[in-house]
């Protein structure tokens, strides 16, 4: 058992960080706040979904608390700290800015990178766990914690998606490359247990669905385009997972496989209750995706559905409750976590 989970990732994984430190657009602010669809689920902080993320159920199987965001100070940070900020980037913010590109979507126009989750993980060790205590005294006391790395990586290919000048095997480079060095900094601070998150097929977003051409299909009826980017991602990912685990044999590093238990439930979304698997809950537009650029999830003019658990999409880039849910019962209990 664990005494403590550590948390970092985007939008599938934050708590509230992103809200707290105002990197959403307001009427994304407004509807994380407000929802009027969360669940019945006592959660603290704000979440981009209509209730529990994976990383919820996960801490509910091992009977600790949910993770509080690392900026919420007045909440208990005893039983572990969720450092995961929605929107944020493997490329730096100033990359998005200085060649302008990229959709902003629902978050800020400029991203927190990934950096700032290692920096805000060191701060809080200085500060807190490991404060007045010895190098060796502060690994022993991490010796006992689960650290869950969270999809890394989404952000940057929702932003370049249908952009052309910006070469997507240096952003899988870039986005794979900063995993590696959260977890090198993990290792190093004495980490022995992990779990990494690969990518779900993106492609499969009605974000992504709704930019695509109607040729750019694949078997699943998904972004073709959108898929590639992803799986190449996760190869990438697991072949550096595999290397860590040669140099860290004492450690034990799990890949949570998001690409293959999406697929699992998206190909048989009957068996698991859905009528839904494309189109967005929470949107506008009716048809098909009911997703409009403009007109995002708690914009003006967007409206919710009656029956979240019957959708996979929440808002369109983002999963309900119930999608949640079921991944995380693939992950912990049917076997999609490898080794």
């Amino acid at each position: 058992s664990f005494s403590k989970v550590f948390a970092f990732g985007g939008s599938f994984t934050d708590t509230g960080n992103a809200h707290l430190v105002g990197g959403l657009s307001p009427f994304v602010g407004t509807l994380v706040s407000h929802s009027s669809h969360g669940s019945p689920y006592k959660t603290t902080g704000q979440r981009l979904s209509n209730g529990r993320l994976v990383v919820d159920y996960m801490c509910e199987s091992l009977g600790v608390p949910y993770l509080p965001p690392y900026k919420d100070t007045s909440l208990d940070f005893s039983q572990g700290v969720n450092f995961a900020i929605a929107g944020s980037t493997a490329l730096s913010s100033d990359y998005f800015s200085n060649h302008n590109i990229g959709h902003s979507l629902m978050w800020g126009s400029n991203p927190l990178s990934y950096q700032t989750q290692i920096d805000w993980f060191n701060k809080y060790l200085l500060e807190v766990d490991c404060k007045g205590k010895s190098d060796t005294d502060c690994r022993v006391c991490l010796e006992d914690t689960l650290f869950w790395i969270g999809e890394m990586g989404t952000n940057d290919y929702a932003r370049i998606y249908g952009v052309n000048n910006v070469p997507v095997k240096w952003v899988t480079e870039q986005a794979v490359g900063h995993v590696c060095r959260l977890m090198k900094t993990l290792l190093e601070r004495g980490a022995k247990y992990i779990v990494v998150q690969g990518l779900p097929p993106t492609g499969c977003s009605p974000l992504q669905m709704l930019l695509s051409t109607e040729k750019d299909r694949e078997n699943m009826g998904c972004a073709a385009s959108g898929n590639e980017m992803t799986k190449a991602h996760n190869v990438l990912l697991q072949q550096r997972l595999e290397e860590y685990r040669k140099q860290y044999p004492q450690c034990t590093i799990v890949y949570a496989d998001y690409w293959n238990a999406f697929r699992q439930i998206f190909t048989n979304y009957k068996k698991y209750q859905f009528e839904e698997p494309c189109k967005a809950c929470c949107g506008a537009g009716g048809g098909p995706l009911n997703f409009i650029l403009n007109s995002l999830c708690g914009d003006h003019g967007t409206s919710t559905c009656k029956n979240p658990d019957q959708y996979i999409s929440w808002d369109g880039v983002h999963f309900t409750e119930a999608m949640h849910q079921h991944v995380a019962d693939l992950f912990l209990n049917r076997g999609y976590c490898q080794p």
